[in-house]
């Protein structure tokens, strides 16, 4: 059996096409653990009013408050051999589960499905949702998760499954934090788990202005980089870092690196910023780096067309180690 996870929280006007999408799945064997997160519009009854008609469905009452406590407790309600979690504002298609389970057969433990996305908005759709939708895919497409882990979050919060012993394996939801499917990312990343996708659609994502990630505080930095260099730091170590980009987030960066005890040599090619001394680095220019290829590179630059100019530059003095930030 799947267990799929979903909190809600103020979703009346969404909810019933998520619910009919899930109970109309062509895969029949799942449970669907809903937890009403402190919903202050119709999200209980309309959940109650589809729990009383179908017993796959569970409901509760989230007993602490917020995403990660609803997660937490559900994962406690749970039995099925497979796990996976839901959105309550998006919608599933109609094979997703049938795909994703498939996967996960034909592969064995060890292993993360997932699947392309499609976006759609309650209003006018905009190019960075498009921009993200097709990064994604193209992962999908490659099978390269991993190779822009700490770019972009690279697994959508709802659009995965795995084993229960393999979700167990990575902690489950027992100490997420905040993007809590970003961490989760990561967390399949440092345990091992490979990410295998379908080229089909799996996830039919929504926009609106009420999602929490364009409402609540703790995701409002969309650079994540206390989560970023946490892992970083965790898989790689403190050794042998180089820092290119000294703009605005190369610095919100390198603050970061500092405050995890990260020791790192610091470049640009803005000529204005060579030779400067910034919280106590030194900031070299690109010639610094023509002894150190033995060293993984962080680059964080935000002009627009500088990323593969900086890709062929380290690939013509032999860096082979470099990730995006």
């Amino acid at each position: 059996m799947i267990s799929i996870i979903m909190p809600v929280k103020n979703e009346e006007r969404h909810l019933e096409k998520l619910l009919d999408s899930i109970v109309s799945q062509s895969e029949r064997d799942f449970e669907l653990i809903a937890i009403d997160d402190h919903s202050t519009d119709k999200s209980f009854n309309i959940l109650n009013s589809y729990s009383n008609k179908d017993s796959r469905i569970k409901l509760f009452k989230n007993p602490g408050k917020g995403i990660v406590s609803a997660l937490q407790f559900a994962y406690t309600k749970t039995q099925g051999e497979y796990i996976t979690r839901q959105d309550s504002d998006d919608i599933m298609p109609e094979k997703k589960l049938e795909i994703l389970l498939s996967i996960l057969k034909l592969n064995g433990s060890g292993v993360v499905a997932t699947g392309k996305v499609q976006y759609f908005s309650d209003n006018e759709l905009k190019d960075g949702f498009k921009k993200y939708e097709t990064w994604l895919n193209h992962l999908c497409d490659t099978d390269s998760h991993y190779d822009q882990i700490f770019k972009e979050c690279v697994l959508v919060s709802a659009n995965w499954l795995m084993h229960r012993s393999d979700f167990d394996k990575i902690g489950a939801f027992n100490d997420a934090i905040y993007p809590e499917d970003y961490h989760l990312a990561f967390r399949c990343y440092e345990q091992g788990l490979k990410i295998i996708s379908s080229k089909e659609v799996t996830h039919l994502w929504r926009d609106h202005q009420n999602r929490a990630s364009r409402n609540l505080e703790e995701y409002q930095d969309q650079k994540f980089f206390p989560l970023k260099v946490l892992f970083f730091k965790k898989v790689f170590g403190t050794e042998d870092i180089c820092l290119w980009g000294a703009g605005p987030t190369g610095k919100k960066l390198a603050k970061e690196l500092i405050a995890n005890n990260i020791n790192f040599h610091w470049v640009t090619n803005n000529k204005k910023k060579i030779g400067k001394n910034i919280y106590g680095v030194d900031i070299y220019d690109l010639d610094s780096l023509k002894n150190k290829n033995n060293q993984r590179i962080i680059i964080s630059v935000t002009q627009r067309g500088s990323l593969e100019s900086i890709k062929n530059y380290l690939n013509e003095i032999n860096f082979s180690e470099y990730y995006e930030f």
